[in-house]
C-alpha cells in the first residue's frame, strides 16, 4: 500500500505524480531495514534445493547512523530571547527531543528525508516525528513545502483505518489542519471514507491556527535529487551505493560461509565406515563413528589403506578482509566520507581526533558541515513553529523576533589530550585567553572558569616563583598554614604583624615579603 495511491483517494488531483519516487523510498527502506532485494540466494549442492538467507553486513544502517552521529549531538546549543527559551526547552524535553532526534536523522538520511509535525494537544504544543514514507507534499515553491498530507495507520476491531491529516495555508492567512478517516477490511487498501468519530470522537474535521509559519518542517540530506530534479523531496545518502552494498553483502556472506565450508574434513578408509538401516525409510546409511577408539578385524592387505588423512582447506580470512575493506573504501567515496571512515579491520586506522580530521580538510568534515548547517536551520524552524503555536495558545506573548539560534557541535570524536595541547599552544601564542581555554578543557561556564583561574593564580603564589623559596614548592601543610593566616587576617582575627610572622615562618621568606603577600588583594 503506497501513500501516493491512498492520498489520491482522499485528495484526488491535488496529489502530484510521485509514484516513482515513493517506489525508491520503499527500496531504501528495505535496504535500511537489512531486508534488501538480494537477501536470498540459491542453495548449492547436489541434494540442495530452494533458497537460503544470505549473511548480510547491514552497511546501509551503519551509513545512516554515522551521518546522524556526525550531524546531531545531545550537546546541541539552543538559544532564544526570554521568555521563549525556557518555554521551548520545556516543550522539547516533554517530547523527548534529544533522545528522538538521533533516530529521526538516521531514518531521514536513509529514506531521503523526514518531517517534524507540530500540533496542539491539551493546550500544549506537541511534536510528531514522521518518516518520509508517511508524508507526501501537495504544494511547494523554490524555498519550502507549503502544504502536505500525513498518513497514519491503525488496526482496531478487525478493520484497518487510515487517518489523513492535511496541513496547508488557511483562508485567513494562518494554517489549517484537515482530518479524514478511511476504513478497510484489507491491509493493502485504504478502503472507504468513514466518520472521524469511529476512532477520534473529539477530533474536528478542520482546525484553523492563526500562525505566521507552517506547522510542519521537512528535512532532507545534503544530497542532490537525481531522481526528480523538480521535486522538493530528498534522496537517500546511500542511493548511489546500492551495487556496492550488494557486493559487500556477497563478500560478507562468502566470508561467513568460509568457516562453514572450511570445517575440518578427513578422508577415512572404507573399512572404517559402518552401515546401519534407517528405521523410517528402511534404507541403509553409511557413517563414520568418531567415538570409536579402536578397530579390530579390519580386512586390509595394504597398510596405507588404513591411514586417515586430513583434507581440511586453509581459510582465506585475509583475502576476504582485504576485499571487504576495498568495498568499504568505495562506499566512503560514494557517500562523501573519507577513506577509512568504515573499516572491517582495526589495524587499518583507529580513532581520529576532530583536529586531525578538520586539519586534513577531509571529505568527512566537509560532508558533516554541510549536513549540520541544514540540520541547524531545520531545528531553528521547528523551534519557531513551536513558539508561534505557544503564542497562539496564549502560553507566551507573540513577537516578530524570537531571537532563535541553533549551533551544532562537532559530532567527530575528540580526545582530551589533543584538546588540552591545542589550548596550551593557542594561549602561549596569545591567540586565546586563559579563561576561554579553561572553559573549553573543563567544559564549564565563564564564572567557573574565572574561579578556577583565581585558584591557579593563588596556588602559584605559594610555589617556587620567588627567589626567597629557592624555587621549591610548598608542602600541603605549609600551603594550608599560609592560606589560613591570610584568611584570618582578612577577616580581622589576626593583625598584619601576626599574619606576616606566620607566613614568614611557613614559607621561609622575609617579613617584608610576607607582609606584601598577606596584604595583597
Amino acid at each position: 500500500m503506497s501513500i501516493v495511491s491512498d492520498a489520491r483517494k482522499a485528495y484526488g488531483k491535488d496529489v502530484p505524480e510521485l509514484g516513482r519516487y515513493y517506489g525508491k523510498i520503499e527500496l531504501w527502506d528495505s535496504v535500511f531495514s537489512n531486508r534488501p532485494p538480494w537477501s536470498r540466494v540459491k542453495k548449492s549442492g547436489l541434494f540442495s534445493s530452494g533458497d537460503r538467507e544470505m549473511s548480510r553486513l547491514g552497511a546501509a544502517k551503519i551509513i545512516a547512523d554515522e551521518f546522524s552521529r556526525l550531524t546531531f549531538s545531545e550537546k546541541i546549543n539552543i538559544s532564544a530571547a526570554e521568555p521563549y527559551l525556557g518555554y521551548v526547552l520545556d516543550i522539547l524535553e516533554e517530547n523527548g527531543f534529544r533522545k528522538r532526534m538521533p533516530e529521526f536523522f538516521s531514518a531521514a538520511y536513509a529514506l531521503g528525508g523526514g518531517v517534524i509535525k507540530i500540533y496542539a494537544e491539551n493546550g500544549r504544543p506537541r511534536i510528531n516525528y514522521v518518516d518520509a514514507d508517511m508524508f507526501i507534499p501537495l504544494s511547494w515553491n523554490d524555498r519550502e513545502i507549503l502544504s502536505g498530507a500525513f498518513e497514519s495507520r491503525i488496526f482496531k476491531s478487525g478493520y484497518f483505518y487510515t487517518l489523513f491529516e492535511k496541513y496547508s495555508p488557511g483562508d485567513n492567512g494562518g494554517y489549517s489542519a484537515e482530518h479524514r478517516l478511511f476504513k478497510s477490511e484489507r491491509k493493502t487498501s485504504a478502503g472507504e471514507e468513514c466518520s472521524l468519530s469511529e476512532l477520534f470522537p473529539e477530533l474536528p474535521e478542520k482546525v484553523e491556527y492563526a500562525l505566521p509559519v507552517p506547522m510542519f518542517r521537512y528535512f532532507k540530506p545534503a544530497v542532490s535529487n537525481n531522481i526528480d530534479r523538480y521535486s522538493p523531496l530528498g534522496v537517500s545518502v546511500f542511493d548511489v551505493t546500492l551495487d556496492t552494498l550488494k557486493a559487500l553483502d556477497i563478500a560478507f556472506d562468502s566470508f561467513t560461509r568460509e568457516f562453514i565450508l572450511g570445517k575440518k574434513r578427513i578422508i577415512v578408509p572404507s573399512s572404517c565406515i559402518r552401515t546401519i538401516v534407517d528405521v523410517d525409510s528402511g534404507q541403509p546409511k553409511r557413517y563414520f563413528d568418531a567415538d570409536d577408539e579402536a578397530y579390530v578385524a579390519l580386512k586390509c592387505d595394504d597398510e596405507k589403506e588404513l591411514k586417515i588423512s586430513d583434507n581440511t582447506v586453509e581459510l582465506r580470512v585475509d583475502e576476504h578482509i582485504s576485499a571487504i575493506n576495498a568495498l568499504l573504501d568505495l562506499l566512503c567515496f560514494q557517500t562523501g566520507l573519507s577513506a577509512g571512515t568504515f573499516s572491517f579491520d582495526r589495524s587499518r586506522g583507529g580513532i581520529k581526533t576532530a583536529a586531525e580530521i578538520i586539519s586534513s580538510d577531509s571529505k568527512t568534515a566537509r560532508t558533516a558541515e554541510s549536513n549540520k548547517n541544514l540540520a541547524a536551520e531545520f531545528i531553528a524552524e521547528v523551534i519557531k513553529s513551536i513558539i508561534s503555536l505557544g503564542a497562539a495558545l496564549g502560553d507566551v506573548p507573540p513577537s516578530d523576533d524570537y531571537g532563535i539560534s541553533v549551533t551544532m557541535p562537532d559530532g567527530i570524536i575528540t580526545d582530551d589530550s589533543t584538546k588540552t595541547d591545542n589550548n596550551i599552544k593557542l594561549v602561549s601564542a596569545g591567540l586565546k585567553s586563559k579563561i576561554s581555554a579553561i572553559m573549553d578543557i573543563c567544559c564549564c561556564d565563564e564564572t567557573a572558569a574565572r574561579k578556577e583561574l583565581a585558584l591557579i593564580t593563588e596556588e602559584n603564589t605559594f610555589t617556587g616563583g620567588s627567589e626567597d623559596t629557592g624555587g621549591k614548592a610548598l608542602s600541603g601543610v605549609q600551603t594550608q598554614t599560609v592560606l589560613s593566616a591570610i584568611t584570618k587576617y582578612r577577616s580581622g582575627d589576626l593583625t598584619l604583624d601576626q599574619a606576616s610572622e606566620i607566613i614568614s615562618a611557613a614559607m621561609g621568606i622575609s617579613s617584608q615579603k610576607a607582609r606584601q603577600l598577606a596584604d595583597d588583594e
